[in-house]
């Protein structure tokens, strides 16, 4: 694998997730056992740990605690605390018995709180990736001054966050959303006119719109290419929208084909989504292998 010269800085959430699935189909307004797992997690930490197997990488967060520290044990992610009084956050993920996806409640207001930091001097030539955890108003100023000089990538995180860059789309490069995410943002009831709607605004950012287990959409130049994912046993789909924009970063960074781009991304989604760790380059040998089963479609 080619090094790469970009450095990588994420800004946004880093937290502990806590995956809840139930043992049984749910039971409604009684109670439901569970199994329960926790951890590290964060749409931020999410992409830095994908793009972290071939690059160093600065996540820009909240401090955490000693304990998560002790945790993150990945040698290429710095992070860096920009407030001095630790912040108890954290994401709860629940999936029925079958581990479909059901429900995501997040207890993240801190990020929102504290919009008063001081944003880091003199970034320029950089890939700067935001979550949407932070405040609007620290968002649309912290967009604005480093997409004079950098390259900036929004991950839209939650479709009842998205308001906060209806302003500054014309600031950013590459934006990931949700067909949730796209839809509310635009107020269509369309992915594709919902696609085009953003590209009048910005007819230079490159858009990424992922639709369930169904296509997912790449608008770059005007143009719009979609593929279908690889059937797969799901085992966890928390992350794996995170996982597929952190590879789509890392391949766009390095030039690839769009083909390629697209068919290895949405392999590395899936690859996480049916429960396997990715974790360094072997795991990209096996993505890569996967992203052959990825259906380009017309």
């Amino acid at each position: 694998m080619i090094k790469s010269k970009n450095v990588f800085i994420c800004i946004g959430a880093v937290h502990y997730d806590y995956l809840v699935k139930l043992k049984k189909k749910i039971t409604n307004f009684r109670t439901n056992p569970i199994v329960q797992s926790k951890e590290i997690g964060g749409v931020a930490y999410n992409v830095s740990k994908i793009l972290s197997i071939f690059e160093k990488v600065k996540i820009i967060s909240l401090k955490i605690s000693n304990q998560l520290k002790k945790e993150l044990n990945e040698k290429n992610i710095k992070i860096i605390e920009i407030n001095n009084k630790i912040s108890k956050r954290h994401y709860i993920a629940l999936s029925d018995n079958k581990n479909n996806f059901l429900l995501g409640l997040a207890n993240t207001d801190d990020y929102e709180l504290n919009y008063k930091f001081k944003l880091p001097k003199n970034i320029n030539g950089n890939f700067i990736i935001f979550d949407l955890n932070f405040s609007k108003n620290f968002l649309e100023r912290a967009i604005k001054k480093f997409s004079i000089h950098n390259t900036i990538i929004v991950c839209a995180t939650s479709l009842h966050k998205v308001y906060k860059i209806k302003n500054i789309l014309s600031c950013i490069d590459y934006l990931f959303l949700n067909k949730g995410e796209i839809l509310k943002l635009t107020n269509q009831k369309n992915i594709i006119k919902a696609l085009y709607l953003i590209n009048k605004k910005n007819s230079k950012m490159k858009i990424c719109t992922t639709n369930n287990k169904e296509d997912v959409y790449l608008l770059v130049n005007n143009n719009i290419i979609k593929a279908k994912p690889p059937k797969i046993k799901i085992n966890k789909e928390n992350g794996a929208g995170d996982a597929l924009a952190g590879m789509m970063i890392y391949l766009f960074s390095k030039n690839f084909p769009l083909d390629k781009i697209l068919k290895i991304s949405i392999a590395c989604g899936s690859y996480h989504a049916s429960g396997k760790k990715i974790i360094n380059k072997k795991d990209f040998l096996e993505i890569k292998k996967l992203s052959k089963k990825v259906l380009m479609k017309k």
